[in-house]
């Protein structure tokens, strides 16, 4: 009898154990990342076509059993893929669940998405909440090296590890994975001004933000126009080479940085931000609390006005590092990557490593947003100011440029640079606006014909690091219309004339664009001529651009040199895209009218692309261990390499697959691992790695 009931017993405790080994290795949450886990304001904000990882949070720390553990992915009802788990040496409390490649996934196209996850049986889904992928606005910059004059000594950057730098700011950015287009191109020669100076560092960066083409001043959304020129300069300012200046900028579009500082893919994003109107999150700088808050004991300036701040919006600061507090609680991820990461400070923040930042929630909350499509965006931007021109077929438009002083009084607080007009099909593209500050249009009859407010920032963030830097000149540009009869154009403050500038009779003439000495096939320094002449007897500048296919659909010229004053340009053509029908186009300018001519036809050679592989966090891993596998690839011809012309092979096992990130199980042994690019010029260049992948010993059963 006893027996019985000790039975009875013993099937009672092991119900009991069962149910509690059910209850510990049920799901608490399923989480969807991007870059940040926990979003502000329990938003679900998820950008299409980013990289992703689902996240299932467990009641308890478990052991995982592979076999019994996925994640089923389905976008519009329909299912995507089936995804394995992470692999995991101990028990943990968090399951994550990666794609093999973004083609796996469907690149994460935009949909309305549905995640159901098993682990170890136990399983949850998300059915019943929406996650919805949206597509956001891509970035469009332009990065050079600068070759640098530092008190007389020149110097260039080496090596090739600012090509790579725009990748933190994919990562951390509300943007997909091929959200960035990250343009490079030759070195920039700006030795002839001592930066060191401030005379120098405004020339440097005039000549970085001139690279935008003009007609950007009027329509900055044109594919051959950049949201960001970052100019790469070898070491820090303020006397080499013991300088502390992280770099600068005097406003949109051009920023200068230090491409040796440990900390400059950080840089990288912490200046584009300022774009979104994003502040500094250090002590002493320049403040957005609407945008990102900063510590409540922190002091500053607000960003655009100057006027002293503090944001006292409850946000902390990450010790021993200059900036916000991004506590591990709200799961910063960093995807394909690092994983997940412990507290990290926001990267508007300073004094620390690269490693140390990451985005906040409110940095990416507030981007995305911004990011909204050009559509929408453009809709958003509408002042009720403007004021729309009757005028309706093509519009001759002036593009302007200078820089004015504060409370400008006279013609001496006003420096203008060589001016350009240009014709464009759409009369309403520079609509009309008026404002304290303002150039106006004038007819013969001393009439305002065309009005255009000037944007003018005294008070910039200063260089990472530093305080608000305060212009005593600050630059401005923009387009205005140009109507038919306008005989002056006027710079205005409050009603009073700064300064005038007349519209000649007649415009330059240009002529006799040719590569001298040359012939069809142009590779290497090389010098460019022409001809330019001006029946009024006015000075002239010029703008040199550079197209490498004028054949193709929506070929760019992009703008090798600017206001220069010499009817001859020297150019390195080995820096620059190959084509088949290349043509120079040069711009002569009076300083109000301006006229273009171009080249013959020519050839220059295709470039290979450059590669280089991400280095691994391990060179021996375990055979039952992924290997995650990225590439990093800058080509002077493609924006973008399709995945199918990146293509890995291992001399053990062949064809691994293709794209720009893979991850995979490898069998055992030492593998040289190949990844190949091939431009559309069809030239490839490859890189290898070596990773040895070491058996697992099992316990025979």
């Amino acid at each position: 009898m006893r027996r019985f009931k000790l039975s009875c017993v013993c099937v009672l405790l092991l119900s009991s154990a069962a149910v509690d080994r059910a209850s510990a290795q049920s799901i608490a949450t399923i989480e969807i990342n991007q870059a940040i886990g926990v979003q502000k304001n329990a938003n679900l904000k998820f950008v299409a076509g980013k990289d992703t990882v689902v996240r299932a949070f467990m009641a308890e720390p478990v052991t995982v059993q592979s076999d019994q553990t996925s994640a089923a992915v389905s976008r519009d009802g329909l299912p995507i893929v089936t995804l394995s788990p992470n692999n995991y040496d101990r028990a943990t409390g968090v399951v994550d669940f990666q794609c093999p490649s973004r083609a796996a996934c469907g690149d994460w196209a935009a949909g309305s998405y549905q995640f159901d996850v098993t682990v170890n049986g136990a399983s949850a889904s998300t059915a019943g909440t929406t996650y919805r992928f949206v597509e956001r606005g891509k970035l469009r910059i332009l990065a050079v090296p600068v070759k640098t004059n530092y008190n007389g000594t020149i110097l260039s950057v080496t090596g090739e590890d600012w090509k790579s730098l725009w990748k933190f700011t994919r990562d951390v950015y509300p943007v997909a994975y091929n959200g960035i287009t990250w343009t490079t191109r030759g070195e920039v020669d700006t030795s002839q001004h001592n930066i060191e100076t401030d005379d120098g560092q405004r020339e440097v960066w005039t000549a970085l933000a001139n690279l935008n083409p003009a007609q950007c001043a009027a329509n900055n959304a044109a594919d051959e126009c950049f949201d960001k020129i970052i100019g790469f300069i070898p070491f820090r300012t303020g006397t080499y080479p013991d300088g502390t200046g992280q770099g600068y900028t005097f406003g949109s579009p051009a920023n200068i940085v230090v491409a040796s500082d440990q900390d400059a893919a950080a840089t990288v994003a912490h200046e584009i931000a300022h774009n979104f109107g994003i502040g500094d999150a250090y002590n002493g700088g320049s403040f957005a609390c609407d945008a990102n808050p900063t510590p409540d004991a922190f002091a500053g300036t607000a960003f655009g006005t100057g006027e002293p701040v503090s944001c006292m919006a409850g946000r902390v600061q990450l010790p021993d590092v200059s900036g916000t507090l991004v506590p591990a609680a709200h799961h910063p991820y960093e995807v394909g990557g690092r994983g997940a990461l412990p507290d990290v400070a926001e990267y508007m923040g300073s004094g620390g490593r690269q490693e140390v930042f990451w985005t906040s929630q409110d940095a990416y909350d507030w981007i995305f947003d911004r990011l909204a499509p050009p559509a929408a965006a453009a809709a958003a931007a509408l002042s009720p100011q403007r004021i729309q021109p009757a005028a309706v077929g093509q519009q001759r438009h002036l593009e302007f440029s200078g820089f004015i002083g504060r409370d400008p009084t006279s013609s001496a607080d006003v420096d203008l640079d060589p001016w350009g007009s240009f014709l464009d099909d759409d009369a309403t593209l520079v609509p009309d606006t008026t404002g304290t500050l303002m150039i106006a249009a004038v007819n013969a009859a001393g009439q305002q014909v065309a009005t255009q407010a000037l944007s003018v920032a005294f008070d910039i963030p200063g260089g990472k690091g530093e305080a608000v830097k305060r212009l005593e000149e600050a630059p401005f540009e923009g387009a205005i219309r140009f109507p038919d009869g306008t005989v002056k154009f006027q710079i205005l403050n409050g009603g009073t004339v700064l300064t005038e500038v007349p519209v000649s009779a007649n415009a330059p003439a240009v002529s006799s664009v040719s590569l001298g000495g040359i012939g069809s096939v142009v590779n290497g320094v090389t010098p460019i001529s022409w001809t330019a002449t001006d029946a009024d007897g006015d000075s002239l500048s010029y703008i040199v651009e550079y197209n490498p296919d004028v054949t193709l659909p929506g070929s760019d010229f992009e703008v090798l040199d600017a206001d220069i004053t010499d009817p001859r340009l020297t150019e390195d053509f080995s820096d620059l895209p190959g084509g088949s029908h290349a043509k120079i186009r040069v711009t002569a300018s009076d300083g109000v009218n301006a006229t273009s001519a171009e080249s013959s036809e020519f050839q220059v050679p295709f470039k290979p692309p450059y590669v280089e592989i991400e280095p691994l966090e391990a060179s021996a891993v375990p055979e039952d261990e992924e290997v995650y596998l990225e590439v990093f690839v800058d080509d002077y011809q493609d924006d973008e390499i399709p995945a199918s012309r990146l293509v890995w092979t291992s001399d053990i096992s062949g064809r691994l697959g293709t794209g720009d990130f893979l991850a995979l199980n490898l069998v055992p042994g030492t593998h040289t691992i190949t990844v190949t690019a091939t431009n559309s010029g069809g030239l490839s260049t490859s890189e290898t790695v070596t990773v040895t992948v070491v058996p697992v010993l099992r316990r025979l059963p």
